[in-house]
């Protein structure tokens, strides 16, 4: 009896053993990240003057690290997400002659409402739900990679780089990288499972939540056509598109206008260009490495393991997310600009799961991968805590 006994533990451990790396992996990333947003406005204070005087110190407390991620939870899209959770949608004729959060889905700022409305409070309830929803995103995540690879060391290899992504704050921050990264990735983890209901449901959700929540359909399609082809599943997958279409049937009822989430960008500088448009345009003038809100060489170089990533995908049989991540390139590419590119990128499970196939066939490769990712996380939320955003407008 003791002997069971020991056995079922020593079972229970091996069947859980998978937590502990997704639980290494978004502890030390957001260790990183907490490090950062706390030291560098500390730092940035102190006069440079002053700095070779010896009586400087920074000394680091709890009340610190709360201040620093408070200097970036609202900043940028978050204080949208904000104004939406409070307040709602600006009702009025649409025009585009200022900005107005109709390019906003409402999924997260409803969330943000709900959780804030049970805590009373917006700072934690933003911030923790945002890591909770990325820690969930991370364990979907290995265990899409787990079904797809032969074993377990791919899945862990997935979760560490999607962990050290560049823009990966985002993911911790109240905006919608979190959220839409686990609603992506359960959908597409169903996919490959054939539970098509639950395809619907996280897709529906995915599309209140991004636009590019309606590229989970073709995907489910690609992949329901590559299993028993029942049709009635086909009114299961049609439940993707759901969230989006409602989202514009009350664009149309505030505004006049259901598509105002797309026509709106263009008060951002953003317009319908061929996808190729901006890749060209970075080649033409390749010195120009960074510029307002946008690390031109970094957006550059992560659009081109994007795309590679998709080759990767679709040689491996993996059909369905590949056309995910290819649309999930190709929507921002279209609008002319490398602005953002490693952000929307980033909530691609495909891109990660290339990844850990490349770190398969070379580990050497996969390790200066890393390494890359690392670096770039790091300076970005240096720059990001400096009041300096080039990682995604």
């Amino acid at each position: 009896m003791e002997s069971f006994a020991i056995q079922g533990m020593w079972q229970a451990r091996r069947d859980l053993g998978w937590l502990r790396h997704v639980v290494i992996a978004f502890a030390l990333s957001r260790v990183l990240m907490l490090g950062i947003f706390t030291l560098v406005p500390m730092i940035s204070a102190v006069p440079l003057a002053e700095w070779n005087n010896r009586d400087v110190s920074i000394r680091v407390g709890a009340g610190d690290i709360v201040q620093g991620m408070q200097r970036v939870a609202f900043a940028n899209d978050a204080s949208f997400y904000l104004n939406l959770a409070k307040e709602g949608y600006e009702e009025r004729k649409f025009d585009t002659s200022r900005a107005a959060n109709w390019a906003f889905f409402p999924m997260q700022p409803l969330i943000w409402r709900a959780s804030s409305a049970f805590t009373g409070e917006w700072f934690w309830s933003g911030v923790l739900v945002a890591n909770a929803l990325f820690f969930a995103g991370l364990c979907l995540l290995w265990h899409l990679a787990r079904d797809l690879f032969p074993d377990s060391q791919a899945a862990d290899d997935a979760v560490t780089f999607a962990a050290f992504w560049p823009t990966s704050y985002f993911a911790s921050l109240p905006q919608t990288e979190a959220l839409f990264f686990v609603l992506a990735t359960l959908s597409l983890l169903a996919a490959a499972r054939r539970k098509w209901w639950l395809v619907g449901v996280s897709g529906l959700l995915g599309g209140a939540t991004r636009v590019n929540g309606v590229f989970l359909a073709p995907a489910a399609l690609l992949e329901w056509y590559r299993s028993e082809r029942r049709v009635a599943d086909l009114a299961k997958i049609g439940l993707v598109g759901a969230g989006t279409a409602l989202f514009m049937f009350h664009l149309w009822r505030i505004t006049g206008n259901p598509l105002a989430f797309k026509d709106i960008q263009v008060t951002w500088g953003r317009e319908l260009h061929a996808p190729w448009t901006a890749l060209l345009g970075y080649l033409s003038r390749p010195h120009r490495m960074v510029t307002e809100w946008n690390a031109e060489i970094l957006n550059f170089s992560m659009t081109l393991l994007a795309i590679a990533s998709v080759v990767t995908c679709w040689r491996k049989g993996w059909r369905g997310i590949a056309l995910f991540t290819a649309l999930t390139v190709v929507a921002p590419l279209s609008t002319g600009t490398l602005m953002s590119m490693t952000r929307y990128i980033g909530v691609a499970p495909g891109v990660y799961l290339a990844f850990a196939a490349w770190s398969q066939q070379s580990h050497r490769a996969g390790q200066a991968l890393l390494i890359g990712l690392v670096a770039a996380m790091t300076l970005l939320c240096t720059l990001f805590a400096a009041g300096i955003n080039v990682g995604g407008a």
